[in-house]
């Protein structure tokens, strides 16, 4: 029996009777404690932050509160997770920008790659794209059997068909055959096979073979991510889409394209980028 498990089972089953502000709040106290307890990944978003501002002439009690931002964010966010598991499209609280271009994108006949990272909250981004209709598939990582039938139900209850980075291939090929949205996230090699590239100041791996096979079978891309919404907001998250592209040109340069779009993104949240693992290649 999975422990880990067993907890976010009972998370769940609190998410459904707890108002969402109680709930909030507290996810703070959570992933604040975890800020304080658990050094090495505060060191890791620490090194993340550095990279990101890396030139910049930034305090480090400013670093030091973006460190605790992005715990904080990431408990949240998991509260929006748990509650995938009897929300509605209605309950779905998304300002849209540009989130039509999914479906202008999928015009073409050609099936769309969504690409995006790990920031904001990925899984509810999926959600919400499926209970408003979008024919969306996500490549996801494989975890521990238990833990991933849990997260399969959470993100396939509103129309999300999910698959394995492992079968990646067969996704690929249902994605083009049936018109269909994939969803990848592609600021981590979760493979340990992937490429080298330029990442800020630093260098990081991304997955190899994503760029050649958009490119060989022309099939549109777009860039996204969701995000919290600051606070005063009239909507919690913030889901954006920008228009398609069909790439014309090497592997290099659509890579470069994609960091340079990731950057864009981290640099402006800092504090959602959820990546607690230490993946720079120094």
């Amino acid at each position: 029996m999975n422990i880990t498990v067993q907890l976010q089972k009972i998370g769940i089953i609190l998410i459904r009777i707890m108002p969402l502000k109680l709930a909030d709040k507290l996810a703070a106290g959570i992933g604040l404690m975890f800020c304080y307890v658990v050094k090495y990944k505060r060191e890791y978003i620490r090194n993340n932050l550095e990279h990101i501002f890396s030139g910049e002439e930034i305090e480090p009690e400013q670093i030091n509160h973006y460190i605790k931002r992005t715990f904080i964010n990431f408990a949240r966010m998991m509260t929006d997770f748990f509650r995938l598991s009897y929300m509605e499209k209605k309950d779905f609280d998304v300002e849209r920008d540009g989130i039509e271009n999914a479906n202008r994108a999928l015009e073409e006949k050609r099936g769309c790659i969504l690409l995006t990272m790990h920031l904001g909250n990925w899984d509810y981004a999926g959600a919400f794209l499926a209970a408003d209709g979008v024919p969306i598939i996500a490549l996801v990582e494989e975890t521990d059997p238990e833990m991933f039938d849990l997260y399969t139900r959470n993100r396939e209850r509103t129309g999300m068909k999910t698959f394995s980075i492992q079968k990646s291939a067969y996704a690929f090929l249902q994605t083009i055959r049936k018109n269909h949205l994939l969803a990848v996230l592609a600021d981590r090699d979760i493979m340990k096979n992937g490429i080298e590239v330029d990442f800020f100041n630093g260098r990081r791996a991304i997955p190899r073979g994503l760029a050649d096979i958009i490119i060989r079978k022309k099939i549109p891309v777009v860039f996204a991510y969701m995000v919290f919404n600051p606070p005063g907001k009239n909507h919690r998250y913030l889901g954006k889409i920008e228009p398609h592209i069909v790439f014309e040109g090497t592997p290099e340069e659509f890579n470069r394209l994609m960091v340079s779009k990731f950057e864009e993104g981290i640099k402006k949240y800092p504090d959602q980028w959820l990546v607690f693992h230490p993946e720079w290649l120094e």
